[in-house]
């Protein structure tokens, strides 16, 4: 691969002339160029700030003199270029220059550190921090394995786990997420029709995107049944089964996920959510103290005990694990002590439209989803408030929602006329 074609920074974006793709730094939004734009494009990119006339461009590119300028018309607006943020100077009877400098190859790292195995091992690391600018390196970590190693099935299956995790987080348009996310899953079977958590990526990926249980039910069966050990697919499955009301299953394969991986917080939040979903909350709370003796300090953990003793009728323990559960998110002693006076003036209802106003102001060091506003606006009679953070997660494609048919949280907004139609928007699975 030559330089010319290798991932690399320009200004605001990643350019990936192999993909035929520009996508933002910070991982949200990803653009298609036509293949003469991207020519055009690299052309400026290499040509090292220099003026590029207009004979050259149309002898390298193929652009007449007449549709010029409207092709780069095309890729300033592209690129989003405004009076105040430009990437391309016209000089009159010249032609054309870049402002923005390239800043070398976005997949560049030292070389003992480019093969494959490395690349992917580097792009699982980043994956932890599933922070915008750390989904968005994992990605270039993945498509540089790709670009080492093109019949790479575990580098497809990277792309694949890394558009799913970016559209639960909220980081994309979640339509061109999960279509992308699907395509690289069956690259990855493609390449190694044995590839189990392959096989999950995809049945995931089908489960939101076409909300069909049976199609995305028949991919988590080929990944169990190549992998039986495999917990990633058992979690999924879980999932899919809790989105319709399939409780008693949910909870088994929930279980099983646990069993093979007991140190595993996030095998224990699954099972956590299938025993909430189930309305299960003696178990839920048993099954979160032994989650606790493995991590004290778990703010999910704290919140689903907070919420299965609510359910139950014990507010005084649902408080006191709410607010663990705030301890663990670093909240200051002055926000603590603003959601006790709320707490004892106003009970649980006050504690929790206190608790959506801090989380929709951000002063705790968390990224706040819509759906977790929604739930504490419901469980605050705020319906109003609640379908507009609803209608927030429903944009950014929060999986969440296709468990709104079962969950305890939004009790209140059932009898809402709006509930049906809000359903239907969400197109539960089937």
């Amino acid at each position: 691969m030559t330089r010319a074609e290798r991932s690399f920074v320009l200004g605001e974006w990643l350019v990936d002339p192999a993909r035929g793709i520009i996508r933002h730094r910070d991982g949200n939004g990803e653009k298609r160029l036509e293949p003469q734009a991207m020519e055009l494009l690299l052309l400026f990119a290499t040509s090292a700030g220099r003026v590029v006339g207009k004979d050259e461009i149309v002898a390298k590119v193929g652009h007449g003199d007449g549709a010029l300028a409207a092709a780069v018309g095309k890729l300033r607006s592209v690129l989003g270029e405004t009076r105040q943020k430009r990437y391309i100077e016209t000089l009159p009877k010249r032609g054309y220059r870049l402002l923005i400098q390239r800043e070398g190859d976005a997949l560049a790292v030292p070389s003992q550190e480019t093969s494959e195995g490395s690349l992917i091992a580097r792009g699982r690391s980043a994956m932890k921090m599933p922070t915008p600018s750390g989904l968005a390196q994992a990605r270039i970590y993945f498509e540089g394995a790709i670009a080492a190693a093109p019949k790479s099935a575990e580098a497809q299956l990277g792309v694949a786990d890394v558009l799913l995790l970016q559209n639960f987080m909220g980081q994309g348009e979640p339509s061109t997420l999960l279509q992308a996310a699907r395509s690289a899953a069956r690259a990855a079977l493609t390449l190694n029709e044995a590839l189990a958590p392959a096989w999950s990526a995809l049945g995931y990926a089908t489960l939101l995107i076409e909300r069909d249980f049976a199609a995305a039910d028949e991919h988590f069966r080929k990944a169990i049944a190549l992998d039986l050990s495999l917990g990633i697919a058992r979690r999924h499955r879980s999932f899919a089964l809790l989105c319709v009301g399939r409780f008693v299953d949910a909870e088994r394969e929930a279980r099983a996920a646990a069993e093979m991986e007991p140190l595993s917080l996030t095998a224990r939040g699954y099972l956590l959510q299938a025993l909430l979903m189930a309305r299960r909350y003696a178990s839920a709370i048993a099954e979160a103290k032994r989650a606790l003796s493995l991590s004290p300090q778990s703010s999910e953990v704290w919140f689903a005990k907070g919420w299965a003793h609510h359910y139950l009728g014990e507010e005084r323990e649902a408080v006191d694990s709410l607010f663990e559960g705030m301890k663990g998110w670093n909240v200051d002693a002055e926000t603590m002590a603003r959601l006790k006076t709320a707490f004892d003036e106003s009970g649980f209802i006050g504690l929790c439209a206190e608790a959506a106003l801090l989380f929709q102001s951000q002063r705790v060091l968390f990224a706040p989803r819509p759906m977790d506003v929604a739930i504490l606006r419901a469980l605050a009679s705020d319906n109003d408030g609640a379908f507009t953070a609803l209608d927030q997660a429903l944009a950014k494609g929060d999986p969440y929602l296709l468990l709104l048919p079962h969950m305890p949280h939004i009790d209140r907004l059932r009898n809402d006329p709006r509930f049906p139609a809000l359903i239907e928007r969400v197109r539960p699975v089937r």
